[in-house]
Order: structure tokens, then C-alpha cells, then sequence
């Protein structure tokens, strides 16, 4: 990652009727343009196996890898890999308490 980021904020992951991301996908597209590496923090939700399998799916249909933080051995050195971070919603709460115990805030 530069030290020139930007920030896409979404408020939501999906809408009534349709599927995971998908009514932000072009959005997302745009924003990542040439990114290819995309780094997901899927602490938000309790079952982040099953957080991370399905941002890696929906990712992975608009052309970009995904790997979680939950599941690399050091994620610090893979926020340096990644052209991209990915932070999940859900409880923010268990998000911030598991990137404070894993002294990810300033890293991201």
C-alpha cells in the first residue's frame, strides 16, 4: 500500500433481491481499477472462514484475488502486499477489538 490512499466506503453489502456486492460492483471496479491483490478483514462477523470464502467468490467474479487477514501469518507484511484493503462490516465492535489485538490500526 502507498502512502497515498483513498477510501471507498460502502454502507452496505447487499440490497433486498439481489446478491452479495452486487449492486456496488461497478463502483468497486472503478475504484480498485488496475488492483489485482485485494487483503480482506473479515473481523466483524463471528465465522470468518465463511466472511472471507464468500468476499474471496464475489471478488474473485469481478477479476480480483482476495486473501483474509485472519488466515495469512502476519498480516502486516501482507497490508504491504495487498494493492488493496478490503474491511468487512458487521459488529464494529468485535472488528475494533480484533485489529487492536492484533496491532493492525496503525498498519492500516
Amino acid at each position: 500500500m502507498n502512502q497515498y490512499s483513498r477510501i471507498l466506503l460502502i454502507s452496505n453489502s447487499t440490497v433486498h433481491g439481489r446478491g452479495y456486492l452486487d449492486h456496488v460492483q461497478e463502483q468497486i471496479k472503478m475504484f480498485l481499477g488496475d488492483a489485482r491483490k485485494v487483503l480482506f478483514f473479515p473481523f466483524a462477523l463471528y465465522d470468518r472462514d465463511d466472511y472471507a470464502a464468500r468476499a474471496k467468490s464475489r471478488f474473485a467474479a469481478m477479476g480480483y484475488g482476495l486473501e483474509s487477514a485472519h488466515a495469512t501469518d502476519n498480516p502486516k507484511k501482507a497490508i504491504d502486499r495487498a494493492d488493496a484493503l478490503f474491511i468487512g462490516g458487521g459488529n464494529t465492535f468485535r472488528l475494533l477489538k480484533a485489529l487492536q489485538d492484533r496491532e493492525l490500526l496503525q498498519a492500516i
